[in-house]
């Protein structure tokens, strides 16, 4: 390289960065803010709340978000679960179930219902709302009916200790995996109990056969955002079994405030204080339903581009009606130590000695 070429690329890279910085990003998040007020404000009127319960101002509450469609098989134990856990309230938005999944959250105490009819593509404006309206200050979970959020050390300590450890630390995010279970035998074989744990009938997950990518600072078109949190992880069972490249992160506990907010179905966020440590979310989509509801997803095509990971399971599942999730890269669930030697989640000093306090309190 000449010497006028090497000082003509630095200069280039210099100006391009000062222009997204100073004049590129500061557009793009005043569209994005813009098109996000409007869509809060049609969320609000697309959706009505059901129950009569006020909602206290209690801000050391810990507070549950989901957008729910048909999900009466799983909500008894996840409802159950988190409440164990931890959380005080939950919020549950449903959209337009036909299956009882209404009088399940009706009948808990401290959840709230609301209703709403509109395409489920929007969850993540209805979502966006009810944080704005009920989350903003408290610690807040984010997760679908199907997941269940575990972390580092999860079974010496409960979530308001781990969120105890985030303030601690000053972070006010924190980044998991999506780790899909299932069967040791096709769904066909297994019948899962309503009520109960869904681990003991799908115990298994991927231990390797993940990726990485798509760490900040990175725009993101569809958004009109620049992403820099960590790395994305892609991968997993769904890519081996499905060909889906799906993004398995997220990031389903935070401490809301309204300069943050979550996109792309939670696998990004802005304006976040993101913690080094990395949880994961046992997923558990892959039950003996699971052709019955990506039969009505294909239908439907309202999930991500018209249903295209629906579409991607029917094909499979039609070509291999008996199919075994299993492989030489399963492993079978024993704790949470098991997915932070694998890599899957990650652990950090100061986590460690703040268990070992808990533990001997």
């Amino acid at each position: 390289m000449t010497p006028a070429v090497s000082f003509v690329v630095p200069c280039y890279k210099l100006a391009r960065s000062l222009y997204r910085l100073i004049v590129w990003q500061p557009i793009y998040k005043s569209k994005y803010t813009v098109r996000r007020c409007l869509s809060r404000k049609d969320a609000s009127q697309q959706i009505s709340k059901i129950d009569s319960s006020p909602v206290p101002g209690n801000p050391q509450e810990i507070r549950l978000f989901m957008a729910v469609r048909n999900e009466s098989l799983r909500l008894p134990f996840i409802l159950e679960h988190y409440f164990s856990r931890g959380v005080d309230r939950i919020f549950v938005i449903d959209n337009d179930s036909s299956d009882g999944t209404a009088s399940i959250v009706l009948a808990k105490k401290n959840a709230h219902l609301f209703y709403t009819k509109d395409k489920y593509a929007h969850q993540g404006y209805w979502i966006d709302l009810l944080l704005r309206r009920y989350g903003v200050g408290h610690w807040c979970l984010i997760i679908d009916a199907d997941e269940v959020l575990i972390y580092p050390n999860y079974e010496r300590f409960t979530l308001r200790h781990l969120c105890s450890f985030l303030d601690k630390e000053s972070s006010n995010a924190m980044d998991c995996v999506l780790v899909d279970m299932y069967p040791d035998k096709s769904l066909d074989a297994i019948a899962y109990k309503k009520g109960t744990d869904p681990l003991l009938v799908a115990s298994w997950f991927d231990k390797d056969s993940y990726t990485t990518g798509m760490g900040g600072p990175r725009y993101l078109n569809d958004e009109n955002i620049v992403y820099e949190g960590p790395e994305r992880i892609f991968g997993g069972m769904r890519k081996r079994i499905f060909g889906v490249s799906a993004c398995l992160s997220k990031f389903p506990l935070i401490k809301f405030n309204k300069s943050m907010f979550l996109c792309a179905g939670a696998h990004f966020i802005h304006h976040a204080r993101v913690s080094d440590i990395r949880g994961a979310l046992l997923h558990f989509k892959y039950l003996d339903n699971f052709k019955e509801n990506v039969q009505e997803e294909v239908t439907r095509e309202e999930h991500w581009h018209n249903g295209a990971e629906y579409k991607e399971y029917l094909r499979v599942l039609n070509r291999i009606p008996d199919l075994n999730f299993c492989s030489s890269s399963s492993e079978k669930f024993t704790d949470s130590n098991q997915l932070v030697t694998l890599g899957i989640m990650k652990t950090s000093a100061k986590l460690d000695v703040f268990t070992r306090a808990r533990v001997t309190q």
